[in-house]
């Protein structure tokens, strides 16, 4: 019973250091998504602003069919109405704008690899 005891204790004792030592670990650091510099992971930024343009899309179609709905019930001159195409308009720009980004962090990647393969190689 005792050397039970024991083994159940030295497992505890390691699951407790294995925790802690997780705890621990350093992440990464995050993004800089305004970064133009080149050691920022480009791509990671691009796939970033392009999944929020997507994401703002689905949103403004989505108050767009709200317009149709809020236009039976209020009339089309209503101020749902009105306030609803004001929030469809804002999250098209605002998608636009996101993918203005994704395709500027897109070039910045291609740039950033092009210049790696046109660097010289150190002997």
């Amino acid at each position: 019973m005792n050397r039970g005891c024991r083994c159940n204790c030295v497992g505890v004792f390691v699951l407790f250091l294995s925790l802690v030592a997780l705890g621990c670990a350093r992440a990464s650091a995050p993004l800089d998504l305004s970064s133009p510099d080149p050691s920022q992971d480009q791509w990671q930024i691009a796939s970033y602003y392009s999944r929020e343009a997507v994401l703002l899309r689905l949103k403004a179609d989505e108050l767009g069919e709200r317009v149709a709905v809020d236009e039976r019930l209020f009339g089309p001159d209503s101020e749902w109405v009105a306030g609803t195409k004001l929030l469809v308009e804002f999250y098209r720009n605002a998608a636009q704008e996101r993918e203005r980004l994704a395709d500027m962090h897109l070039e910045l990647a291609a740039n950033g690899r092009r210049s790696r393969v046109a660097a010289p190689a150190s002997p």
